[in-house]
């Protein structure tokens, strides 16, 4: 019986409960943990299209200043909440939208990582083809791909994942060596900025406001639903928000490889593979293919493996059926070309998740409503319809300010991921003193 329990204690990640004092971890654990999240390929793809965007090495390290301050902020006073209160992101979203809003979450977060996984599959096929010089029709091996790198997945084989640990350092080490090759010796920032303009079907962004906001929104899921790791550990800010920076600084160097290489050689996102693989750039041929496939595949094994448990939460049926729809709807991604738009798939990203973050930090911090709960069922409304309201009204923002149809030229508001965030913690303050919840 000890045997047992023991065994159960270890397999236990209290998704429905508080974790215990006992359980916490120091924050150097924790940033480790953050920084193996936070070295993704995707960085280094946000890094090129601002470095061609922005066309300036001093903007583009201004830009990742801007959107990683974004990050760190939200990170650190999400974090906190899950660390003073010990529960999940979802538990914590019960209470600020209620049962039926929490949906939301569970949502937001499901299509983000099955839209990543899409951009995954694009470029996992993009390179295979390159390396073995095939010439198949891109939409339907980008779709082919993606139900390749589903399969894992659909048996709970998530082996692959621990060789992430493998294949990130790797990837860091081709990339420090990539630009120590090219060196920073970069083309006119007027023909990187023509070249960001000409980039088909999204142009990259090209004002400072936008590069921050496409910085944030590369790593705005993780700073929201950061208590889900935070909750582990002990509640010091400090140590949270140390943890927090570390694993950005990690993040903005891996985007400033990517600037560095696509400054220095003008090529787009989507063409990495050629980047790493060819003779004409990095040159790394069948190590750099290799490296690459790894790399992309255990992503997309964690991306459709956590996409799968937030829509179970939805979807009341059994795991393997989810994880075939959401593979096959991820898939479909690839082949309709989200890997050549990811600007703006990137900015939906933004948009419409930060001001879930600005509802729970409000919330918490200025009403003091998660502060005074204890999150026991009764406690708990079916839904909180003036936060699903306010959610809307700051979605909007965020979307109208982000070049869609308008640009606003004042900072801070030109950065349109703080537009989002800010709003909701206004409005939701507003609107909860004025339509105070009757008891």
């Amino acid at each position: 019986m000890k045997q047992t329990g023991e065994s159960s204690q270890l397999l236990e990640d209290f998704s429905l409960e508080s974790v215990p004092l006992n359980q916490r971890k120091t924050w150097l654990n924790l940033a480790v943990i953050w920084i193996g999240i936070a070295v993704v390929m995707s960085a280094i793809f946000r890094g090129m299209m601002i470095g061609l965007g922005l066309g300036k090495i001093s903007s583009v390290v201004l830009s990742y200043v801007l959107g990683e301050i974004i990050l760190i902020v939200m990170m650190g006073l999400m974090g906190y909440i899950g660390a003073k209160t010990g529960f999940s992101t979802p538990l914590i979203a019960n209470y600020s939208f209620g049962r039926i809003g929490a949906i939301l979450i569970s949502l937001s977060i499901a299509f983000s990582l099955i839209g990543w996984f899409g951009v995954q599959a694009a470029l996992f096929a993009r390179t295979i083809q390159f390396y073995f010089g095939t010439h198949f029709s891109l939409p339907l091996f980008s779709f082919l791909c993606g139900i390749l790198m589903m399969i894992p997945a659909i048996f709970g084989i998530r082996g692959l994942s621990a060789l992430s640990w493998i294949a990130s350092p790797f990837m860091i080490l081709i990339f420090i060596w990539g630009i120590i090759k090219v060196g920073f010796h970069f083309l006119p920032s007027e023909t990187l900025v023509t070249l960001a303009s000409n980039h088909q079907p999204d142009p990259y962004p090209i004002t400072l406001g936008a590069a921050a906001s496409i910085v944030a929104g590369g790593f705005i899921v993780g700073a929201i639903t950061s208590a889900d790791i935070f909750r582990y550990a002990r509640p010091r800010s400090k140590d949270i928000f140390l943890a927090a920076t570390t694993a950005m600084i990690v993040s903005a160097f891996l985007h400033l490889v990517g600037s560095v290489l696509a400054m220095n050689t003008g090529v787009y996102h989507e063409r990495l593979p050629e980047l790493i693989i060819d003779n004409q750039y990095l040159g790394l041929g069948f190590i750099g293919f290799i490296v690459l496939l790894l790399a992309q595949w255990t992503t997309n094994d964690s991306n459709l493996y956590s996409s799968v448990l937030a829509l179970n939460n939805i979807f009341r049926m059994k795991r393997w059926k989810i994880t075939i729809g959401a593979g096959v709807f991820a898939s479909l991604f690839a082949a309709l070309g989200i890997l050549e738009r990811l600007e703006l798939f990137l900015i939906i990203l933004t948009v419409s998740i930060g001001p879930i973050g600005g509802i729970f930090i409000c919330d918490y911090y200025i009403l003091r409503r998660l502060q005074k709960q204890n999150f026991r069922e009764r406690t708990i409304s079916k839904v909180n319809y003036k936060a699903l309201g306010v959610y809307l009204v700051s979605f909007l923002i965020g979307w109208t300010t982000s070049g869609h149809p308008f640009t606003i030229k004042i900072f801070p508001f030109s950065v349109f991921a703080f537009n989002g965030i800010i709003s909701s913690i206004i409005l939701y303050y507003a609107v909860m003193k004025i339509f105070p919840k009757k008891e």
